[in-house]
C-alpha cells in the first residue's frame, strides 16, 4: 500500500494586499497547483507578519515560509527560524553581503533598473526634460528607482526635477500634499516626461493634472510601474506602465521554496529585474520634432538586425549624411552610430529579459554579429553580460 505523504503547512506572510501582492499570491497558489498538488496547505496572513508576532505564528507548526520583508530586524527574526524560508526584500540596499543560512532564498527586485528602463524609454523617444515623483513617505525602493532614473539622464547629459515632498521623513496630509503636487506639475516646462514610483501614484498625477488644464501626453508624459491592470486602463488618458511580472516572481517563490523542502540545490539570492515598458497613451507621443531626425529613427527601429550604413539612413531621413549627423546630435545629443547602437542595445536588452531567444538569436534580430560581439557590446555599455540579463527574470 503506497503511503501518502504528509501535506506540507505553508505560511505566505505579506503586510499588505496591494495589486503586486495579489499577483505574487496568485503565482505561489500556480505553482502549487501545478507542482504540488494536494501537497501544500497554504496559509495567508496579513498585516501580521513583524519579528513581534513570529513566534505566535510559528506555533501552528510550518513546514516553510514565503515572507515579505520591510525591515532587517524583522529579516534576522525570520531567518532564525530554523525551517525553509523564502524572503522577498524591497532593495539590496546594504543588505546584501549580510550571512544567509542554509535553508534560505533571498529575492530582491532591481528597482534601480525599473528607473534605467524609464530613462531610456523616454530618451529614445526624444524628450529632453524630465521629472520624477517618489512616495509620499521615504522608502528605499523609491529611492532605487529615482537613483537609477536621474544617474542615466545624467549620464546621458540631462538634469531631472524631482517633486520635492517625495519621501518626505515628515509627510504633510495627503490634502496638502496633492495641492502641493498640483502646483508643481503645473510649473513643469511643455515637454516634460515624467516617471512616477508606481501606477497609483501615476494615476493622481494623470488626476491632478486634468483638473489642471494640463495636457496629457502633449505637455506632460507619464510613465507609472507595476501595470495594475484596473489603474492604468481607467486612466484617462490611459496609463503607461512598466510591467513587473509579480505573478511570474510569487511562482518563482514558490519554486524556491519547493527546492528548499526537497534538499534541491536553489541559488541564495535572486534579482529580479523589469526592463519592458507597456505603452498606452499617456506617453504615446514622440517629442523628435526634427522631421529629418524622426524619419531617421523610425528607419533604424525596422532595421535593427540588418547592415546598413549611415548613407542609407540619410537617405531615408531624406537629406546628406553630415547634415543628419548635426541635427540627431542637436535633437538626441547622439550621432546617428551611436543612436543605431542605443536603439539596438535597448531591443536586445527587452528580448533577453522578455523571451526565450538564444541569446545568439537575439544578437542577430538586433544587428550583432553574434553573442560574444553583444556580450561585449552589453559588458561595455551597460556593466552586464547577456545572461545576467536573462537569469534577473527568468531563472530561480
Amino acid at each position: 500500500m503506497a503511503v501518502v505523504p504528509q501535506a506540507k503547512h505553508i505560511l505566505v506572510a505579506f503586510s499588505k494586499f496591494d495589486h503586486t501582492h495579489r499577483q505574487m499570491l496568485g503565482g505561489i497558489l500556480k505553482y502549487a497547483h501545478e507542482n504540488c498538488a494536494s501537497a501544500w496547505r497554504t496559509r495567508l496572513e496579513l498585516g501580521n507578519v513583524s519579528r513581534s508576532n513570529l513566534p505566535e505564528l510559528l506555533k501552528d507548526g510550518f513546514d516553510g515560509i514565503i515572507v515579505a520583508i520591510v525591515n532587517p530586524a524583522d529579516r534576522r527574526k525570520y531567518l532564525s527560524a530554523g525551517i525553509p524560508i523564502v524572503l522577498y526584500e524591497p532593495t539590496m540596499a546594504k543588505w546584501d553581503k549580510i550571512p544567509r543560512p542554509d535553508g534560505s532564498v533571498t529575492f530582491f527586485n532591481d528597482h534601480t533598473a525599473e528607473g534605467r528602463t524609464a530613462a531610456e524609454y523616454f530618451l529614445e523617444r526624444g524628450y529632453r526634460r524630465f521629472a520624477y515623483v517618489g512616495t509620499s513617505e521615504p522608502v528605499a525602493w523609491s529611492e532605487a528607482r529615482r537613483r537609477g532614473f536621474v544617474s542615466t539622464l545624467s549620464k546621458n547629459g540631462f538634469k531631472c526635477k524631482v517633486f520635492p515632498h517625495s519621501g518626505a521623513k515628515t509627510p504633510c496630509s495627503p490634502v496638502q500634499e496633492a495641492a502641493r503636487l498640483s502646483r508643481w506639475l503645473a510649473n513643469l516646462p511643455s515637454g516634460t516626461a515624467l516617471f512616477a514610483v508606481h501606477d497609483e501614484r501615476a494615476q493622481q498625477i494623470i488626476s491632478l493634472a486634468n483638473r489642471a488644464g494640463v495636457s496629457i501626453p502633449d505637455r506632460i508624459a507619464v510613465l507609472g510601474v507595476d501595470d495594475d491592470e484596473l489603474l492604468c486602463t481607467t486612466a484617462s488618458p490611459t496609463l503607461s506602465s512598466i510591467p513587473v511580472n509579480a505573478a511570474e516572481t510569487g511562482y518563482r517563490f514558490a519554486k524556491a521554496l519547493d527546492d528548499l523542502l526537497h534538499g534541491r540545490h536553489h541559488d541564495p539570492v535572486v534579482r529580479t529585474c523589469h526592463t519592458r515598458v507597456l505603452t498606452r497613451q499617456s506617453t504615446d507621443i514622440s517629442q523628435i520634432e526634427d522631421p529629418f531626425v524622426s524619419r531617421a529613427v523610425a528607419y533604424m527601429r525596422r532595421h535593427l538586425g540588418d547592415s546598413v550604413g549611415g548613407a542609407s539612413i540619410a537617405a531615408a531621413a531624406r537629406c546628406s549624411l553630415r547634415t543628419l549627423q548635426m541635427r540627431m546630435l542637436a535633437a538626441l545629443g547622439r550621432t546617428p552610430k551611436e543612436q543605431f547602437a542605443f536603439l539596438r542595445r535597448t531591443e536586445a536588452v527587452s528580448l533577453l529579459a522578455n523571451t526565450s531567444m538564444s541569446v545568439d538569436q537575439v544578437a542577430r534580430a538586433c544587428g550583432f554579429c553574434g553573442s560574444s560581439h553583444l556580450g561585449l557590446h552589453l559588458k561595455r555599455h551597460l556593466g552586464v553580460k547577456p545572461l545576467d540579463v536573462r537569469r534577473a527574470r527568468r531563472h530561480a
